[in-house]
């Protein structure tokens, strides 16, 4: 139910569908995990506080979310109504979210499972193109609202989470494969990180999402890179050292070449400091309140700025400096809050925008720095968690982690299926890093776990 969930999650015209796996598997994930809690306390497992601390936060969350509709609401019919859906469908998520992560350690193989749900509707996005792409009669065959996914974002979503998960569970399971399941378990990599890749690059035209999975591969590329000093330095075995290194060149091989083609189709890159540079000025250039009116400024090479660059940009610092210090609790409301706020404060701004293109000013804009705060501390206590984790999930969690963080930086996913996506995520993470035991006589300490 869960590869099901993240298959269609972002689809389009799959609302019935989302519903059914959610309304069926949150019980059944409750109940297992009632199960799971029950066998620990009849065999004496005592499992230690820390692990459940992400799972506290995201429950303090969604108290907040009560609380804020109960005593805080400036708008309580539009709030009810994303309360009995998306924030409902949230909570479904988590409960079979923290029941898949837990399961999952019992069959850390299975993994996989999730990310194959991933692959019927890329198939489908792709069949959709190739019809695009021959009408055009090039590669390059961008659509933005005309594919499966909800606009280019959703796909980028879709992509962020299917590239880290593949990824990070190569990593964990491919010391503990036999021979030909490491050749399946990196033909399945190399599949899911060119699909998601060449969809970037010549499907959705989505700048950020090339600039995530260079964010993801150089993350674990340093890892590898000092790993390979390591191993050559202290006891080197030439076979672990080939592997590092052959698969450190893979990383910068598909990150080279996907990104010297996105150079191409999208000269964004070249001027992406001197446009952020002008963009963090709010107060120098207000251009960002109304552009069709007053225009772009120009950057220090004397270009005009990139209007995506500068717009996300120029927004998000507005969101986080000016109008959530406005409106510390939030609006209370997932909608475009940002562009409501920004009309009321700047009554001369265009009516026509509508969100800072980043998932977590809109978070602080709708449910204020309480929201911000509870969610940030339960991933940042995963990454802690996962840091310090033996169990074998650790850098699948470290990098869905660290790509969530970066995804919902840059990415307008903060409403509906985004919002949902997230906390299933978080409770998917945290599930997948709470240690298995048997039985009590097998522990001395919680330190052992």
């Amino acid at each position: 139910m869960s590869a099901i969930l993240l298959g269609c999650w972002a689809v389009k015209d799959t609302i019935a569908l989302r519903n059914a796996m959610l309304f069926l598997g949150a019980p059944i994930a409750a109940l297992y995990c009632y199960q799971v809690f029950k066998t620990w306390h009849d065999q004496g497992i005592a499992i230690s506080f820390c692990y459940f601390i992400p799972i506290i936060l995201i429950g303090l969350m969604f108290g907040w979310i009560i609380f804020h509709f109960l005593f805080l609401a400036r708008f309580p019919e539009l709030q009810f109504q994303e309360l009995r859906s998306t924030w409902l469908r949230a909570f479904m998520g988590v409960v079979l979210g923290l029941a898949t992560g837990i399961a999952l350690t019992k069959r850390p193989a299975a993994v996989n499972i999730l990310w194959l749900g991933f692959i019927p509707s890329f198939l489908y996005l792709y069949y959709q193109y190739a019809q695009k792409a021959a009408i055009a009669q090039s590669l390059f065959a961008p659509d933005y609202h005309g594919y499966i996914f909800y606009g280019k974002i959703s796909g980028v979503l879709v992509g962020t989470i299917f590239i880290a998960g593949v990824l990070g569970t190569l990593l964990d399971l491919f010391p503990r494969l036999g021979a030909r399941a490491k050749w399946a378990m990196i033909i399945f990599w190399l599949f899911a990180t060119g699909i998601a890749l060449f969809s970037y690059v010549f499907i959705f035209d989505a700048l950020n999402g090339v600039g995530l999975s260079f964010l993801i591969f150089g993350a674990v590329g340093v890892g590898l890179l000092i790993r390979l000093v390591h191993s050559f330095f202290a006891k080197p075995e030439i076979k672990k050292v080939v592997i590092h290194f052959v698969f450190l060149v893979s990383l910068v091989g598909a990150a080279g070449w996907f990104g010297w083609h996105q150079a191409k189709l999208n000269p964004g890159w070249a001027t992406l400091i001197e446009d952020m540079n002008i963009a963090v000025q709010v107060h120098e250039y207000p251009n960002w309140q109304d552009p069709a009116t007053l225009g772009f400024p120009k950057n220090a090479l004397g270009k005009q700025v990139r209007v995506n660059t500068y717009e996300r940009v120029s927004w998000a610092v507005v969101g986080m400096t000016i109008l959530a210090p406005q409106t510390p609790l939030g609006v209370g409301i997932l909608s475009r809050p940002f562009g409501m706020l920004l009309n009321e404060t700047f009554p001369n701004s265009s009516k026509g925008i509508i969100s800072s293109h980043s998932a977590w000013v809109e978070l602080t804009l709708a449910f204020g720095f309480p929201a911000l705060v509870l969610t940030l501390g339960a991933i940042g206590s995963i990454l802690v968690l996962a840091l310090h984790s033996s169990g074998p999930f650790r850098y699948l969690v470290l990098l869905l982690g660290f790509s969530i963080l970066c995804l919902y930086t840059v990415g307008e996913v903060s409403s509906q299926h985004g919002i949902e996506i997230l906390y299933f995520m978080i409770a998917l993470m945290a599930g997948l890093l709470i240690p298995q035991r048997p039985t009590y006589s097998a522990l001395k300490s919680v330190d052992q776990y």
